[in-house]
């Protein structure tokens, strides 16, 4: 896979330092060859030889001279005056790193001063963008943050504030659902401790996998080997034939999940959808709200929010929707823009108690209770008509919104 080409001035030599170093060690590694430049003159020489740069990211001073310094040699005739324009440095597909919103003076900007796992994702994420509109086509997940752009294999996220509220029995029905229209899925569980082995498996846990078949050693292949990601997930990837959708066997490793980090997510989700290999990916999230989720999120197509009639889980969802709004500001509304609110309830009684939120729409669907999965009987995927219909139901809203698993795939 060949990397993209970042080039990034800053006049600071110790913060270009980390940046590398943290690149390096990085599942970013494998995706980003970085150019580092601490002054305005270094970088406007080398954009000169002609080198392909993907994005240039810098400060906004330097940008201002880099512009300056073009116009001097256009007036002084030595470059054309076409040269000369600002849209020579938007040309590649330049950003500011700024240190407060609104310095950018006009171009995209990123903040500097931020956790790098985000400011990564940022940079990685215009890269893309500026790569395939060079070469006529979009890149795996390419400018979903911002720009919406379908792009790659569709993301479904399914998430809730609450636990025990039925995420995994949601996501494993859509996937299924979307397996049965003949697309290519993906289940991808990201809980802590996994409860999809008990759809999975008819009659005991799901076993550790052997020989290094789950998904600790596909964290550990992308960090050390991250081009093979796909061929690993072609011989790995499991299959489950009434689910109709491949899944990765669970950490054989419990640390392995409570140490991922919000890079490394990242870092796995692009990889799968780069492989080329699914049509759509299922991803079923833990109920915390920390970097690591929003992350997954802001990189998905659509975020189904589930809740209940449960007053104690309407609460949950409004206090979780109050932190993430006051932590992230306008990355979370982007979020909940995206986002479809589906309700699970037992009766009308509970359901005249729903309280619906301005924050995230309503979904059409409302998933029906199944007494038999909450008092302990067996789990089987597809056992109930009635919850099969409303996930078909749900799948297809998204559908009429051109999203997951549209007419033309």
């Amino acid at each position: 896979m060949k990397k993209m080409q970042l080039a990034v001035a800053v006049k600071e030599q110790e913060y270009v330092k980390r940046l590398a170093d943290y690149i390096r060690d990085s599942a970013y590694g494998s995706q980003l060859q970085l150019i580092a430049f601490t002054n305005a003159a270094a970088c406007l020489h080398y954009l000169e030889q002609g080198y392909t740069i993907d994005l240039l990211a810098a400060q906004p001073d330097i940008l201002s001279e880099l512009q300056k310094r073009r116009a001097d040699d256009a007036a002084a005739g030595e470059l054309p005056v076409s040269a000369a324009r600002t849209e020579r440095v938007r040309g590649h597909a330049a950003a500011a790193l700024v240190v407060k919103p609104g310095q950018g003076g006009g171009y995209p900007e990123l903040l500097q001063y931020q956790s790098l796992p985000v400011l990564l994702q940022g940079l990685s994420e215009l890269c893309a963008r500026s790569a395939s509109s060079r070469f006529g086509h979009s890149s795996a997940l390419a400018g979903r943050t911002s720009a919406g752009e379908k792009s790659g294999p569709e993301v479904i996220a399914v998430y809730s504030a609450a636990g025990g509220v039925g995420k995994t029995t949601l996501a494993l029905h859509l996937a299924h659902a979307a397996g049965a229209m003949g697309k290519r899925v993906l289940y991808l569980n990201l809980e802590r401790w996994s409860s999809a082995a008990a759809w999975l498996e008819e009659d005991r846990p799901e076993p550790l996998p052997p020989g290094g078949e789950g998904m600790s050693e596909l964290l550990y292949r992308l960090k050390a080997q991250p081009d093979e990601a796909g061929s690993w997930l072609s011989e790995h990837a499991r299959r489950d034939p009434l689910l109709k959708a491949h899944y990765i066997a669970p950490c054989s490793n419990a640390e392995d999940r409570l140490q991922l980090t919000a890079e490394d997510a990242t870092g796995l989700l692009m990889a799968i959808a780069g492989s080329g290999q699914y049509d759509l990916i299922v991803c079923d999230l833990d109920d915390g709200l920390t970097e690591l989720q929003l992350c997954l999120l802001e990189l998905s197509d659509h975020v189904l929010w589930l809740t209940s009639g449960s007053g104690l889980v309407q609460r949950k969802l409004s206090a979780a929707l109050s932190c993430g709004l006051l932590k992230w500001g306008d990355r979370f509304q982007r979020v909940c823009d995206k986002g479809r609110l589906v309700c699970s309830f037992t009766d009308a009684e509970a359901a005249s108690k729903r309280q619906d939120t301005s924050v995230i729409r309503p979904a059409g669907a409302i998933l029906p209770e199944v007494a038999e999965w909450r008092q302990g009987g067996r789990a089987r995927l597809n056992s109930s008509p009635l919850y099969r219909a409303a996930t078909d139901k749900l799948l297809k809203e998204l559908q009429a919104e051109g999203g997951a698993c549209s007419a033309d795939g």
